[in-house]
């Protein structure tokens, strides 16, 4: 598998949303779940410079890394990564 960077997986912004933080369009997926996750976000910005392209969701970048479908039969769709619970939405 190659690189998986943020630009893959960027959607138009929905919707409110702050634009910080934020990440690059060349920046790792995974950096930037980590940011959302530090951050308790569900959704960030993609910048490049003082330009907007759009955002990713927490959801999709889990998917992305093959994260998505790792949660309990039960309840709600979660996972928990470095201590956090994440409930998806289905």
């Amino acid at each position: 598998m190659g690189r998986l960077s943020v630009e893959k997986i960027i959607v138009p912004i929905r919707g409110e949303i702050p634009s910080k933080p934020s990440v690059g369009p060349h920046d790792r997926i995974t950096e930037a779940l980590e940011v959302m996750l530090k951050n308790d976000l569900k959704q960030i910005v993609v910048a490049k410079g003082d330009e907007v392209l759009g955002m990713i969701r927490l959801e999709d970048a889990l998917k992305t890394v093959g994260l998505a479908g790792r949660t309990r039969s039960t309840g709600a769709p979660s996972l928990v990564v470095h201590g956090r619970k994440i409930v998806l939405d289905e």
